[in-house]
């Protein structure tokens, strides 16, 4: 198994969970703003950080912005 894996939600990156080596867990770093309310949550499995993103996205109905930030998320 890999120790970082890419997370993507609708073809945009979200972030990165890369393992911990001593708690068996992957930290969560925020690729864009949109979802820096996941950095550094420590998941289970990659697949958990993916699932935790969907639902982000899912609950604000679209990627959240941090206002005046546009930009640097593209």
């Amino acid at each position: 198994m890999s120790d970082a894996y890419v997370v993507e939600v609708g073809g945009q990156t979200a972030g990165i969970v890369v393992r911990d080596s001593k708690a068996e867990t992957f930290s969560f770093f925020a690729a864009t703003r949109r979802f820096h309310l996941l950095e550094g949550l420590e998941f289970s499995e990659p697949y958990a950080a993916e699932r935790a993103a969907r639902q982000l996205v899912a609950s604000f109905g679209v990627l959240p912005r941090v206002s005046g930030t546009a930009a640097l998320d593209r």
